[in-house]
């Protein structure tokens, strides 16, 4: 195997490592996403009101 080579497949190894970990990440924001909130916050279409002391202190 030439340099060539090595350095073509060094760089198809770290996309594809790349695509595989935002795919996950998406898809745990997604998996997430899709869970019901109960007791997280209350939201209408003016603004969300966060029950928990953490969200409290980012206002």
């Amino acid at each position: 195997m030439n340099i060539k080579t090595r350095r073509y497949l060094a760089i198809f190894i770290t996309c594809a490592a790349t695509l595989v970990l935002y795919g996950t990440a998406a898809y745990r924001v997604e998996q997430a996403r899709q869970q019901p909130q109960s007791g997280f916050a209350s939201c209408n279409f003016e603004r969300c009101i966060p029950h928990t002391a953490t969200l409290n202190a980012l206002k």
